[in-house]
């Protein structure tokens, strides 16, 4: 005869090593079902409802997971995002040195001591005070900054 709390305690095991490698949270509700499922074998249960209360565990652990705890763990990880120092000139005032070209979309800007390449959406002359809006590849995007 099968001991049925065994196979939900290897099910469950099997569910939280996926759980760990993928870190995801794509299979920890059923654990969280089958644990509860072996206990409920412990305890004399049928197997029936052993199938119907892991079932329903692991639906509300999926909701639970899904309302509660993603969103904050997600809050956790955008919180942890290193900027790249090209990220850290978004936002930043520099200096056309090498006359913006829209239409060949050259020219060069100094943006805290480094020399870019730029690229805007209209031509700008040297000498002119731009912010840097984004970047496209390795070249900064700007806009002329509004004076002041």
């Amino acid at each position: 005869m099968i001991s049925w709390w065994v196979v939900w305690l290897v099910f469950a095991v099997v569910m939280i090593v996926i759980e760990v490698v993928t870190t995801g949270l794509a299979t920890l509700w059923f654990a969280v079902g089958a644990i509860v499922a072996m206990i409920m074998d412990l305890c004399g249960a049928p197997f029936t409802a052993q199938i119907i209360v892991m079932a329903a565990v692991s639906i509300v652990s999926f909701a639970l997971c899904m309302i509660w705890i993603r969103p904050k763990l997600e809050s956790l990880r955008k919180k942890n995002i290193q900027r790249t120092n090209a990220d850290r000139l978004i936002g930043r005032e520099g200096i056309v040195i090498v006359p913006l070209d829209r239409t060949e979309g050259k020219g060069q800007v100094k943006v805290d001591g480094q020399i870019w390449s730029a690229k805007a959406e209209v031509n700008i002359a040297e000498g002119v005070k731009v912010i840097v809006r984004s970047i496209e590849g390795v070249k900064l995007v700007v806009e002329v900054a509004p004076q002041q």
